[in-house]
């Protein structure tokens, strides 16, 4: 297998320090520590990525002066008291043959730090957090010049192998390179080496500090991907500047700002967008300069690392998602158990999601990711269980395959001839067909794990009883449920799962009631604006997909603009006449009538399929409910608790 990867497990050199591949962890939020440092979670988490053979770890972004403060469990390299937890972060990677950089920066603008103000080369505002910036004075650049080289010896003191400084995604030293964001007459200001001034400071004083024998590097945006914006061109310019003024080892090029919500889209893109979308952006950076050049961006399998490598387009391959969703995925690759990588499909909702609501990071395909330390080395059962599972939807699956790994003798019993349950629907509209990756490597770890599998069987109370289980682990899911509201035996209703699945069933003129606001109801929109229906979105909610992540939620915007589908927020039904609907505005009250529509496709929670927990408590089983069979809620739920449930037997 290794021939398979002539580029991607060969050595390289950065500054005079030897890394075993060419794979990187490139730096991100985890929403873990303590006070903005280093906890054991965080040092878990890392630490199982080096075991897991990655090659140089970019631990989280490092915040190095007051003035840009610690959101969504940033790190905050403001003064000593970090170095003993950056230390056993440290110690913990090279325990494992792998290499850690600092990785510093400060928000500037692209950040909120109410009531205290931000900071930025102008009084500039931006889009994502919605406040404008103080204007730097000369000396408060000279402040932060100084904060950068102090926290790049703090890392080294702690034990890091080389620094790295972020120059991109919108962030204060791209906000003085850009236009869109320095709007300056001083001496940091105006012409293009003028904005080059501060971010070249910052280089000059790090190197300084650290010496010449430290690896040294950048992040950068190789195009901002906004209008008015840095390009390529103008980065093939700026890059070779800042080398020569750090002295650098490397650059990590990547694309897009923060501050713009199409362009954070873009290079934090969500399923259904572009594979390894800006690799040419990195190459023709490459071709700038004379060091070794990093990509990340949806470099989701080592198969594609190994083509952006052997390509020329970068000398590393940096993989984030790739690495959250499977740890071990260099080893795998290595020994050749391609198929049993965890596929990181994009989704968005345990990483991006869930560091987005204030929570530390995880995965839908793997919940140990951030649980490191609660599950990773729990100890065996104390005595092998005879488990049956009954429903083979995510939180099923999840169950079953945890459960066995565990050493439990498992039966999984599915009603349908496939496994898979709303995940296969949900894989259905166009963009959303990755889910099918994710279900196809369940299946196969399934198989693997010689679990039994009875489909296109019901199970009923006496089957399960004669089978003489253990425990009973209930993910039977949810039944459809209509509206209770006057006229609705007069509508055409249809369920979301119906919809995807057979939309040829539908008439012209669709509305779709959504009353989760998440991705079901946009992407049932997308599929039928795309078979020709002419589609409505109607929530009560502020707007439309007001609980998806960003990312996802500009995506589907997208999607939902150019297929003309209409969009009715604060609009809450009150009854149904021959295809017409009575909408309510929640704020106001007032009224008003529209249709009639041909179908009414209801995007709801449903009523949890749980009747057989009764019989079979009363007749002495152990019985555990999780997924929808508990409470409809979402995939990142359902394999949550199905994770769970296998640990706790």
């Amino acid at each position: 297998m290794m021939s398979a990867f002539k580029h991607l497990f060969e050595p390289i050199t950065i500054g005079g320090l030897e890394i075993r591949n060419r794979i990187t962890l490139t730096g991100h939020g985890t929403g873990m520590g303590r006070d903005f440092k280093p906890d054991g979670r965080m040092l878990a988490y890392y630490e199982t990525r080096a075991k897991g053979g990655t090659g140089l770890i970019m631990l989280g972004s490092q915040q190095v002066h007051p003035s840009s403060p610690g959101l969504t469990g940033l790190l905050c390299n403001y003064d000593d008291t970090i170095i003993p937890g950056l230390r056993n972060v440290a110690a913990a990677i090279h325990r494992h043959g792998g290499r850690v950089f600092g990785y510093l920066s400060h928000m500037g603008l692209a950040s909120s730090s109410r009531p205290h103000p931000l900071w930025s080369a102008s009084n500039a505002y931006e889009q994502r957090y919605g406040e404008v910036a103080h204007a730097m004075t000369v000396e408060e650049i000279d402040t932060i010049v100084a904060a950068f080289a102090a926290a790049a010896l703090r890392c080294l003191e702690a034990g890091m192998d080389g620094i790295q400084v972020h120059c991109g995604h919108g962030l204060l030293l791209q906000q003085f390179l850009s236009p869109l964001t320095n709007f300056r007459t001083d001496e940091y200001g105006g012409s293009f080496l003028n904005r080059l001034r501060f971010p070249s400071e910052v280089l000059r004083a790090v190197r300084a500090a650290i010496g010449d024998n430290v690896p040294l590097g950048i992040r950068c945006s190789g195009d901002e991907l906004v209008k008015g914006g840095l390009t390529v061109e103008d980065m093939r310019l700026i890059v070779p500047h800042l080398v020569a003024a750090g002295r650098l080892d490397y650059v990590d090029v990547s694309a897009g700002t923060d501050g713009d919500l199409v362009s954070n889209m873009m290079h934090e893109p969500p399923m259904g967008r572009p594979f390894a979308p800006f690799a040419t952006i990195a190459r023709q950076i490459k071709e700038t300069i004379d060091v070794p050049v990093i990509h990340a961006t949806r470099v989701h399998t080592a198969e594609m690392a190994e083509e952006i490598l052997a390509r020329g387009d970068a000398d590393m391959a940096g993989m984030c998602r790739a690495l959250i969703a499977d740890p071990y995925l260099p080893n795998k690759a290595k020994s050749g158990n391609l198929s049993h990588i965890i596929p990181c499909v994009a989704c968005e909702q345990a990483c991006f999601g869930r560091l987005h609501r204030g929570r530390h990071i995880s995965c839908v395909g793997n919940p140990m990711t951030g649980r490191e330390v609660t599950y990773a080395d729990r100890p065996e059962p104390i005595r092998k269980l005879k488990v049956i599972v009954v429903g083979g939807g995510p939180a099923g699956l999840e169950a079953a395959l945890r459960s066995a790994q565990r050493g439990h003798e498992v039966t999984l019993i599915e009603r349908d001839a496939t496994l898979g349950g709303r995940l296969r629907k949900a894989s259905l509209p166009p963009g959303r067909h990755e889910w099918q990756r994710l279900l196809e490597h369940k299946i196969q770890a399934l198989h693997d794990a010689n679990i039994t599998l009875r489909l296109d069987e019901t199970a009923d109370t006496d089957t399960l009883l004669a089978l003489k289980p253990d425990v009973v682990i209930l993910s039977t899911g949810s039944t459809f449920r209509a509206p209770t509201l006057p006229g609705m035996k007069s509508a055409d209703f249809v369920s979301v799962d119906n919809a995807v699945s057979n939309p040829d069933a539908l008439g012209h003129k669709v509305l779709i009631l959504d009353y989760l606001d998440r991705q079901p109801a946009m992407a049932a929109a997308t599929l039928l604006a795309r078979e020709g229906r002419a589609v409505t979105i109607a929530t009560a909610s502020l707007h439309v997909g007001i609980k998806l992540e960003m990312q996802n939620l500009t995506e589907f915007y997208r999607r939902a603009h150019a297929g003309n589908v209409s969009m009715r927020p604060l609009a809450s039904p009150v009854s149904f006449a021959d295809g017409k609907v009575t909408f309510r505005n929640p704020l106001t009250g007032y009224q008003w009538e529209e249709g009639p529509f041909d179908s009414i496709v209801v995007v709801g929670p449903g009523r949890p399929n749980d009747s057989l927990s009764a019989p079979l408590t009363q007749a002495g089983i152990t019985v555990k409910i999780i997924g929808d069979a508990y409470a409809p809620r979402d995939v990142e739920a359902a394999t949550l608790e199905g994770f769970e449930v296998a640990y706790s037997l």
